[in-house]
């Protein structure tokens, strides 16, 4: 069944469609759900209404190629997002392979469903870990391929990521985040795996918020110092350009040798 037939039968009966119309804040944000994903993800998105996790869902704030992100309201009127990674992500091999190497993840399925599901997992489960060292969105929920966390931002508009902020004292700043890094591999035994300015968010308090955690591995996964490496190189590069002075090399093998 190719993508144009599954969207064609996104709708298997009247029920899931006047859910999904109860569901969408708008006809543009549910045209948009329909041109690119799923009946599972929808009966997902229903599920997660049942949960009382959902209840309204506007449009597409961010999409890649893996995934797709709604804004949306909790029953209690709370901002939250929903991250929807797409059942026919092209990247789904890759993710095996991140998922494969981590001790947490091993006992699944290599089919496409069951690996991007337990992908989707994986974020949640990295999102748990990781807010006990760093500022991060709460996860709330997930269900198969649909993970729910905290929205960070004000109304309708997330917090600019910091490659769009410039940093008032960048050495201190930098002092924090690699000390977060180095918590975070030492004491949580998790590297983020794709930290740079883009996945970083900076509040209206100055405040520093990681997002963006599905590629994040245990410390035991056969890439995962390559991973700490590239993260560490991503930050000191960017803060060194603001006015710090870090030896990436230096600041890696500190985290290692403790």
């Amino acid at each position: 069944m190719d993508d144009r037939e599954l969207n064609d039968d996104i709708y298997r009966n009247d029920r899931e469609k006047q859910k999904a119309r109860q569901m969408f804040d708008s006809s543009e944000a549910r045209k948009a759900f329909e041109n690119v994903l799923d009946h599972d993800t929808l009966m997902s998105l229903i599920k997660l209404q049942e949960r009382n996790v959902l209840d309204r869902i506007y449009g597409t704030i961010e999409s890649g190629k893996e995934s797709l992100v709604f804004l949306a309201d909790t029953p209690d009127d709370e901002r939250v997002i929903v991250k929807i990674y797409m059942n026919q992500a092209g990247g789904f091999r890759d993710m095996e392979q991140y998922l494969r190497g981590d001790r947490r993840f091993r006992n699944f399925k290599s089919d496409r469903r069951s690996v991007i599901n337990e992908w989707c997992k994986k974020e949640y489960k990295n999102l748990k870990k990781a807010s006990n060292i760093v500022d991060c969105p709460e996860a709330i929920a997930f269900q198969k391929n649909i993970l729910v966390m905290e929205f960070i931002g004000r109304a309708f508009s997330a917090f600019p990521k910091l490659k769009d902020v410039e940093i008032e004292n960048p050495e201190v700043a930098l002092e924090r985040v690699l000390s977060e890094i180095e918590s975070l591999w030492n004491e949580e035994k998790l590297v983020h795996g794709d930290l740079s300015e883009y996945n970083i968010l900076v509040t209206n308090k100055g405040e520093l918020v990681w997002i963006d955690f599905s590629q994040g591995v245990h410390n035991t996964h056969p890439e995962a110092q390559e991973l700490l490496e590239r993260d560490i190189e991503n930050l000191v590069k960017f803060f060194n350009n603001q006015g710090a002075d870090q030896d990436p090399e230096k600041a890696f093998e500190s985290i290692i040798s403790d």
